[in-house]
């Protein structure tokens, strides 16, 4: 949990910085660097798991079990704060996101009457409290593809023998 609640407090300070800064669509850079965050997060919390509660030894599916905990516990944070932003700080916050959206599907080349049909049926599904469901459940799905990966190099199984020296 603690390093779930680290890794989302990051999170946040990314997201508050373009909350700030009024950045609806992120350039690419600040995708990856959020990507590298959370695999860095997940990298981190696995080890210091693995190194301090398990004596430096951790199988494959308990580093995997442990991302994918890591993950769920910091999309619940997250997700409570993008809750916190939407439906109580700044409700208007969605129409900058509304005006984005509306622009990428422009650009896509759709037409003003695609994008209007479009919008009607994003605004039905992006309440505050889907928003939150929808975080938890992609934030919880990428942390749990990035285990599987991140797995494969964290774990270190005990000897069966011990050797004496």
């Amino acid at each position: 949990m603690t390093y779930g609640l680290m890794l989302a407090l990051v999170l946040i300070v990314i997201h508050l910085v373009q909350y700030l800064m009024d950045v609806y669509k992120p350039p690419m850079w600040v995708n990856i660097l959020t990507y590298a965050v959370i695999v860095g997060g997940i990298v981190y919390g696995t080890i210091r798991f693995r190194d301090d509660e398990l004596g430096g030894y951790i199988s494959y599916g308990k580093a995997l079990g442990f991302g994918v905990l890591l993950s769920l516990f910091a999309s619940i944070v997250y997700g409570f704060y993008n809750y916190l932003l939407t439906a109580v700080i700044d409700p208007s916050y969605m129409e900058g996101v509304y005006r984005m959206l509306e622009e990428t599907y422009l650009e896509m080349g759709m037409d003003y009457d695609q994008v209007e049909t479009m919008m009607e049926t994003v605004k039905k599904f992006q309440t505050p409290l889907m928003m939150v469901f929808s975080s938890v459940f992609g934030f919880t799905f990428m942390g749990t593809v990035f285990s599987l990966i991140t797995s494969i190099f964290l774990k270190k199984e005990e000897p069966l023998f011990e050797t004496e020296e």
